[in-house]
């Protein structure tokens, strides 16, 4: 064999090496909590329902506490071709996503209804202290909700 050969033999023989090395490595990756970056006010995350002409995509309803006060989010997910969740749209409940509601969440449900979602939960508040429930229909068009506080006489 020539020397220009072996070299050649040699490199390869690397390259493939160090290919494999690397596969091998990232199948055995560990994942820390860290890597996914969930905000410690998040306190309550539920998938529910789903949305679109085929009925592709799901609803993600995000509730935090911060601030002495609930915040309010819905998500429109969609899954990628590698199966990854992604958010196609997102909406803060503008009734209870700003620093001065004051309204605090408690027992929160969701379930799903033929054109989207329906939210529930027991609320308190800090202006009102006849503020008992509050609803929020969701969908199906994205960014579409209607509010209604439930309070008692």
């Amino acid at each position: 064999m020539t020397m220009i050969g072996s070299r050649v033999r040699a490199t390869l023989l690397s390259a493939l090496l160090a290919l494999s090395g690397v596969g091998a490595q990232a199948l055995g990756m560990d994942y820390s909590y860290e890597a996914f970056k969930t905000p410690d006010a998040v306190s309550w995350v539920q998938m529910c329902g789903t949305w679109g002409k085929d009925h592709q995509g799901t609803y993600r309803v995000v509730h935090a506490d911060q601030y002495a006060q609930s915040f309010l989010y819905v998500q429109w997910m969609t899954r990628d071709a590698n199966g990854s969740l992604h958010a196609e749209h997102t909406v803060a409940i503008a009734e209870l996503d700003n620093d001065h509601s004051e309204i605090t969440l408690t027992d929160l449900t969701c379930r799903a209804t033929p054109r989207g979602i329906v939210v529930t939960a027991k609320a308190d508040s800090g202006h009102d202290d006849k503020l008992r429930r509050v609803t929020i229909e969701v969908g199906p068009v994205p960014g579409q909700y209607r509010y209604r506080a439930q309070s008692t006489r």
